[in-house]
């Protein structure tokens, strides 16, 4: 049969436990948290990469076939401003610019200008030293025909 003494100490026993429930849910909840907000962030850097990487290659093909004459020079420019509206830093992007018939040095109408931009991404917060240097690639490439007139 329980006796008062018994009660005291189950009583006894569940006062020494107030309080710990908030700091145990206060715990679990940033240990949580903080890796899911983290792989957010990068996530959200993997797609800012993408759409870069896309409209640069795309800006960069029409801006060949759009100068005068058909030169790549103005290329690297678009490229690199593009990417910058995105937030990709001016060393971490591999372009290439390729054509048809020959070189690019001048194109002739009809011929088709590729241009293929590659951006590489290492996670944020993380020293250089500790993972190899580009651990995601995104690339995109496009193409564009030089006007016939």
């Amino acid at each position: 049969m329980p006796t008062g003494s018994d009660a005291r100490q189950r009583r006894g026993r569940l006062a020494a436990e107030d309080g710990s429930a908030s700091v145990e849910f206060l715990a679990l909840s940033v240990i949580l948290l903080v890796p899911l907000v983290y792989l957010m962030v990068f996530a959200a850097q993997i797609q800012a990469a993408a759409f870069g990487a896309v409209a640069a290659a795309d800006q960069a093909a029409r801006v060949v076939v759009s100068a005068d004459g058909g030169r790549p020079g103005p290329a690297e420019g678009a490229i690199r401003l593009t990417l910058g509206d995105y937030g990709v830093a001016a060393d971490a992007y591999d372009a290439s610019l390729a054509c048809d018939i020959g070189g690019c040095g001048s194109l002739e109408s009809g011929e088709v200008v590729e241009v293929r931009v590659a951006v590489e991404l290492t996670p944020p917060l993380v020293p250089g030293s500790w993972l190899p240097q580009g651990l995601v690639t995104v690339d995109s490439s496009a193409r564009a025909r030089m006007p016939r007139y």
